[in-house]
Order: structure tokens, then sequence, then C-alpha cells
């Protein structure tokens, strides 16, 4: 049971401040002083500010057109609270709002009954329930809400694509997030003047900011040098530029999960056929808006298989795009990356902002990138937008939705 507030009581008389706030400024807009003498006003200015039916512009308090139109509709917290006064209960929809502003508190009624209101073990064992009657219950009464302990809606979302892909066979690959330039560059045949090691696209580490290869990986450097500056063994011509072993030990801030990928190539034991994947945390100083943050996700991935081609790719994200975002709205364009060719760019069609989006980025890795490696099996390389691929399943439009703290929204998410 409810029951109104001191307070409550005071505004279902006579009115909530903010209702006549508006009315008080229907036909003019009014000064903040004058404003401020008649109700109470702090009050009166936040919950109109709320509810986006008040603006204010030198020191006047102007109405809004959402606040016209609250003006020829019944309030409903003064509604809830009437039905609140008639009869202790009130609409599930505004009790939260009511119970903030301390408007209701919970009204506790005890009433004895000789029924049986619970059925126990004890009960059926002695009998005793055959000369007693069951209390009755309304299966339409309000219960209480319960807002239990779960996983973070992203955080769920992230594990269930792991275990997926660790079910179809993939192992998991890790790596650090404070990167060297061999790996997260120059391994993946990135030149050392490409554009995208530029201060505008990498965070570079300022102190310290010079790092080692391990021993374990260091045969692997004249190769890559090869491979950069004449091709290496592959025939190609490489980039045909010096090559810098000094710059290959920059620091810098993972920009991309291929960089893992790189990493998992050295290893003695790796297999081919093989697939991998991580979901890796990545930084780029991008401006932040709807679909762009400096720090994200990517799902990356690399199969090798002696029959890999391109065709398997694109039927790779076609597949990834309907089981994870749940969407076969999918559509492909050429593109250019470094370290892979063919490359592709997979875009997936957004229903919420009504456009396609970027994020099934893939290729087949070049062969002065493998061969430099010492892999002589095709590999299919991706690396996917996995946040943006969330967006798309949960239709949400602001990808800071995903990493925000609004209780509203994480409180709302299914428990999958």
């Amino acid at each position: 049971m409810w029951r109104l507030t001191p307070e409550g009581r005071k505004y279902l008389t006579e009115g909530l401040p903010e209702r006549r706030l508006i009315e008080a400024i229907k036909n003019r807009p009014q000064e903040m002083g004058e404003a401020a003498k008649s109700m109470d006003f702090p009050i009166a200015i936040q919950w109109s500010k709320k509810n986006g039916w008040i603006t204010v512009s030198g020191g006047k308090i102007f109405l809004t057109d959402s606040g016209h139109a609250a003006l020829r509709e019944r309030d409903p917290l003064q509604v809830a609270m009437a039905e609140t006064e008639r009869n202790g209960s009130t609409s599930r929809e505004i009790l939260n709002i009511l119970l903030e502003r301390k408007l209701i508190e919970e009204q506790k009624k005890t009433t004895e009954v000789s029924e049986i209101t619970q059925l126990t073990p004890e009960i059926i064992k002695s009998g005793t329930w055959k000369n007693t009657s069951f209390r009755q219950y309304d299966p339409t009464a309000p219960a209480p809400v319960i807002h239990p302990g779960k996983k973070q809606a992203y955080r769920a979302f992230l594990d269930e694509v792991r275990e997926e892909l660790v079910a179809l066979g993939f192992e998991e690959m890790t790596g650090p997030l404070v990167e060297l330039a061999f790996y997260n560059l120059d391994a993946l045949f990135v030149p050392q003047d490409h554009t995208a090691r530029g201060m505008h696209d990498i965070y570079y580490v300022k102190d310290p900011k010079y790092g080692g290869i391990p021993r374990m990986n260091s045969s692997f450097l004249p190769k890559v040098k090869a491979a950069h500056e004449n091709g290496g063994s592959t025939g190609s011509t490489g980039w045909r530029v010096p090559f810098s072993e000094r710059e290959s030990a920059r620091l810098l801030l993972r920009s991309h999960g291929t960089s893992l990928s790189a990493r998992w190539m050295m290893k003695q034991n790796i297999r081919a056929p093989g697939a991998y994947f991580a979901i890796a945390r990545t930084f780029r100083p991008d401006r932040m808006d709807t679909t762009h943050m400096p720090e994200f996700n990517q799902l990356e991935g690399i199969v090798l298989d002696k029959d890999g081609n391109f065709r398997k790719i694109l039927g790779l994200l076609s597949e990834f795009a309907k089981r994870i975002a749940g969407t076969d709205k999918v559509k492909f364009r050429p593109a250019y990356f470094p370290f892979t060719e063919p490359s592709v760019q997979g875009m997936v069609w957004h229903p919420g902002i009504k456009k396609w989006l970027e994020m099934l980025p893939a290729g087949m890795f070049r062969p002065e990138l493998t061969a430099a490696l010492g892999m002589k099996t095709p590999v299919m390389a991706w690396g996917i937008g996995i946040d943006r691929l969330f967006m798309v399943r949960e239709n949400i439009s602001d990808i800071r939705q995903l990493f925000s703290q609004d209780i509203g929204w994480l409180r709302n998410r299914e428990v999958t």
C-alpha cells in the first residue's frame, strides 16, 4: 500500500510546482525574479526543464511547444497522486518518479487471517490443510519492482560472441594494449612512411618512447625489413624505402586488433589449418560522435586454410552479420589496406539511423606479410567493428550508449 507524504498532499491540493509555473507563463514569458516569489521555485524550474516544458534566456522563462502541449493534457503525476489518496495504489510507470520526489511513501498494513497463505511441507504432513481454507490471490495485483544484479548489456554480448566462436572451433588470441610498432605496423607490411602512422591516427607513448622486441620474435625482424625494402623472397619489390629498426621499437596504444594476428603468427605452435580470434580493445584519436569513439572494440580474426580464398571471406562476413547482428542486409565494396590484397569493406544497414555503417573490413593477407612471418598457408583476415554490430542488433543509434551509466537503460536490458 502507498500513501501521500505531507508534501504529496500539499501538491495534490495546490498543484505540482512545475505545473503551476507553466500555467503562470502560458500567456507571456516571466522574469525569473517574479516567478521565484510565488511557488516552490527551485523544484518548479528543475522539473519544468527536465520535462522540456521551459527554456530560460536573458533572465526570462519561456514556455516551449512541449509546455503548451502539457497544458492541454491532464498531468499524469497529479492523476497518480489522486489515485494513491483514494485507494493506496498507483501506476507502476509513475511509481519510481513519485518515490524519487518523496511524494508517496510505503504504508504497511497487517491483517490477521485464518486462511493458509503459504503451503508448507509441515502443513501437508500434518493434514491441517484438510480443515483450513486457503487465502485467495489476485494475480493482477501489482508486484514489487525488483532489479537483480546482472552483467552490463554490452559486456554480456561480448561474452556471448566469445562463447559462440570458441564453440565453432576458434582459439582466442591475447596480447598487450601498449604495443610495439613492429607488431602493430611493420609486421603487417604497413610502410614506415604511411600516413596511418601519423599522430592523428595513433596514440604514441611519450615515456618510455621505445621498447624491445622479445628474443623469441627477433629473428622475424630481418625478414620483415627485407619485405619492406625489396619484397624479400616473395618476388615483390616491397615499398622500396629504407626500413628503420628504431622505428619498429616505438611504443603505442594498439590501434587495431590485427597486431594480435601478427603476434600469433610468430608463435611456434600455430596450426594450419586453424582459426583464431580476439575481442580486442583498440585506440585511435577519433573525434567522438554517434558512430566513433577514441576507444572501441574489434573482433579480430584469421583463418589459416590451404583452400582459403576471397569468396570464403565474403561468406564468413555475411554469416557473422547474420549470427551476431541478426541481419542479412549486408553489402560489400572494394577497399584498400596495406596488409591485405584483395581487400573488402563490408557494410551493414542500421535501421535506427537509416544508413550503411562500415564494420566488416577484411581481406587475404599479402605474401609479403605471411612469408616474412613464416606462413606458407593462405590467411583470411578481418577486423570487425563489433561495437557497431551490437548497435545494429539492438537498434542503438549512438555508440556512446554501449558504455553509458544510464541506470534505466541498464536495468531494462533483457538477460540472455
